[in-house]
């Protein structure tokens, strides 16, 4: 019996072929929001390679990037398959997609 493909899903191709990054909660303000977006699509894309993204690298460049931003104990955590229930600062929460496939957990306490 042959395995049944899912249906081709054109807009999840989409997302993940531009490297779009998709937030799916956040509790911050528009300004931090920006920045906090703009640091992980930026660590990724350093993190990058033939082999993947290299997860350690990338968390650890958007943890010292938001510390040297915005003060210290921030905690980034960064994967494909992950549930979460933390304890936080209020107004400093990011769960984001980037391209469609790498959760993006970033927070302070």
């Amino acid at each position: 019996m042959a395995m049944e493909l899912p249906p081709f899903n054109i807009e999840d191709f989409s997302k993940w072929k531009s490297g779009n990054a998709v937030i799916q909660e956040t509790d911050m303000d528009d300004f931090m929001k920006t920045e906090a977006k703009d640091i992980i699509s930026t660590a990724i894309e350093k993190a990058s390679g033939a082999t993947g993204i290299n997860v350690e690298f990338a968390c650890k460049f958007v943890k010292d990037s938001m510390d040297r931003q915005f003060g210290p104990c921030w905690h980034c955590v960064m994967g494909e398959g992950f549930s979460f229930e933390v304890t936080r600062q209020a107004k400093t929460t990011l769960y984001m997609y980037y391209a469609g496939k790498i959760a993006v957990l970033l927070f302070k306490c």
